[in-house]
């Protein structure tokens, strides 16, 4: 079973390769899918996970379904956005079931930006206050191969963009404004 790498790994600096589509429903990339969900699904405060973080260079990232989602974030305090006034919407639109995006590309994007907690699974033990777009759309293939494209605002929108950065070797912690340790008492 594979691992997530942690910051200072280099796959997590270097920009991703995308998958030939006929690759897409290969052995290869479905085992692959399979082994991030049972890594995603283990975290306590993890939404979303990208193939480098498990060590794999390729254009491919998941993202949670949005029960377990709540779950976890109703069992941790430490996992709410102190500054999010629409902290109870956050999930409205997502999907129940795991997300596979494949080859995605982040079409459009709002001007206006907010600033929100946001942590990574690559850089355990920190979080920081990442500036982002509002919206973002994203058009990518699914698992199945079929083209996709999917529009968000909110948290969902935060998450394509933090998995679109791991796709072109950035962490949050690149872009963040402040960064804090997650035992501190700066939340």
């Amino acid at each position: 079973m594979r691992e997530i790498v942690q910051d200072g790994h280099p796959v997590l600096r270097a920009i991703a390769k995308g998958i030939p589509v006929e690759e897409i429903t290969s052995p290869r990339i479905r085992d692959l899918i399979a082994e991030m969900r049972s890594l995603l699904a283990e975290e306590e405060y993890g939404v979303a996970l990208a193939a480098p973080q498990v060590g794999e260079g390729l254009r491919l990232f998941i993202v949670g379904g949005v029960a377990e989602a709540k779950k976890r974030r109703s069992n941790s305090k430490k996992d709410r956005d102190p500054d999010d006034e629409d902290d109870e919407d956050v999930f409205s639109g997502m999907s129940d079931e795991d997300e596979v995006y494949i080859n995605p590309v982040l079409v459009k994007t709002s001007r206006a930006k907010r600033k929100k907690h946001e942590g990574c699974l690559s850089v355990r033990g920190k979080w920081g206050y990442v500036p982002r777009a509002e919206k973002a759309t994203v058009r990518a293939y699914n698992e199945k191969g079929e083209k996709i494209e999917r529009g968000a605002s909110g948290f969902l929108a935060h998450i394509f963009q933090h998995e679109m950065d791991h796709l072109d070797g950035v962490l949050y912690i690149d872009k963040a404004a402040e960064i804090h340790d997650a035992d501190s008492d700066d939340e």
